[in-house]
């Protein structure tokens, strides 16, 4: 008798990656990521699976079906007892699913209100799941993430919401979106702190510079060269921000503001032997607090400063200091890519939230 297999719908495909996805901690993009997998499964015991059959399934997608056990083995690995359990998991989660496929819902219950500026509703919800687990709060956020894709004034729900803690936490930071596909995103984080002298506590402060630095990166990575400097301007010479302090909040916006500083340096036309000195203090402050940081901060930390490095002119030669200072974390990913520029080594340390959901 031959071995079962199992015809796949893209959102099943979909659900199984964007699992694989957070459990491996990089994102399956190529064979490279696939022969680490395979290496991930053998070396915990789950089974051997060859790198041409994960390619085809996670990268060259051509409609083909598995066999039941390839399916089992990556449902044991993120956690399940087997692929049903794992199929009959997404269906609950997902109320428009069916086991053949994922019904179409054109707009969401948030999406109308939303486009209808009916604001009590949704303050209410917000407040009702304000105990909910992070997993259900991460699917509204998205719900109202891509109901702003399509609304005509998303600007309007982020005036009227600024001050939602739900708003703030889920939608502006957690799921914040770097390649600003909102229209008038920016907006948001206009409103969400940009006057420094009213960040009288630290929280703040964390506020400030997590607002700044993001409308900095944007404006920076897309050429508006004078809204760049207007910011950097503010947050790098007019305001002077304490080390002390910036060790006080969290290591994103902490770490955002170091690294981008080459790019503010760069646009003021800083001296290179100057910007040299910063990169060194900056890798200095990378290695020296590297034990004190948790997985999660280094691949943070490593992802924000070699970005900056890809988006700069600076020396190719720090680009490996920086690599050597995170050489644990290349363990995790494809062997080849400690190797390979930054630019490659990028892909596998994508540490926002939104993107292993919503992928550019």
């Amino acid at each position: 008798m031959s071995a079962s297999r199992y015809t796949l719908n893209t959102f099943t495909l979909s659900e199984l990656k964007s699992e694989l996805t957070l459990k491996l901690r990089f994102s399956i993009i190529g064979k490279p990521a696939c022969a680490k997998l395979s290496e991930v499964l053998v070396n915990e015991g789950y089974g051997y699976l060859s790198v041409a059959t994960l390619y085809r399934l996670f990268v060259k997608f051509e409609g083909i079906a598995p066999y039941q056990n390839t399916l089992n083995i990556l449902a044991n690995f993120i956690g399940y007892d087997c692929w049903p359990d794992f199929v009959k998991n997404i269906e609950a989660k997902n109320d428009n699913y069916s086991s053949a496929q994922k019904k179409v819902v054109t707009n969401t219950l948030i999406y109308y209100c939303i486009d209808s500026r009916t604001t009590e509703p949704l303050l209410s919800f917000f407040e009702s799941i304000e105990d909910m687990d992070h997993e259900f709060k991460a699917k509204v956020a998205l719900d109202i993430y891509d109901s702003l894709l399509k609304t005509k004034n998303p600007e309007e729900f982020f005036s009227t919401f600024i001050d939602n803690k739900f708003v703030k936490e889920y939608v502006l930071e957690i799921m914040f979106d770097p390649a600003f596909r909102i229209k008038n995103y920016e907006h948001a984080y206009k409103l969400y702190c940009n006057d420094f002298n009213k960040a009288t506590s630290i929280a703040a402060i964390q506020d400030y510079i997590f607002s700044q630095s993001v409308l900095f990166r944007h404006y920076f990575l897309s050429g508006n060269v004078p809204e760049a400097f207007s910011i950097g301007k503010r947050i790098y010479s007019d305001n002077s921000i304490a080390s002390t302090d910036l060790d006080s909040i969290f290591i994103f916006p902490n770490i955002r503001y170091r690294a981008y500083k080459i790019w503010y340096f760069q646009l003021i036309g800083h001296p290179k032997n100057n910007i040299e000195d910063y990169v060194s203090e900056l890798l200095d402050y990378c290695k020296s607090k590297y034990k004190s940081f948790g997985i999660d901060e280094r691949k943070i930390v490593f992802h924000c400063v070699a970005e900056v490095f890809c988006s700069s002119n600076v020396d190719i030669a720090y680009h490996l200091v920086l690599k050597t200072i995170f050489k644990d974390e290349f363990g995790t990913i494809p062997n080849f890519v400690f190797d390979k520029s930054l630019k490659k080594a990028l892909p596998y340390f994508e540490v926002n939230g939104l993107l292993y959901y919503r992928p550019i």
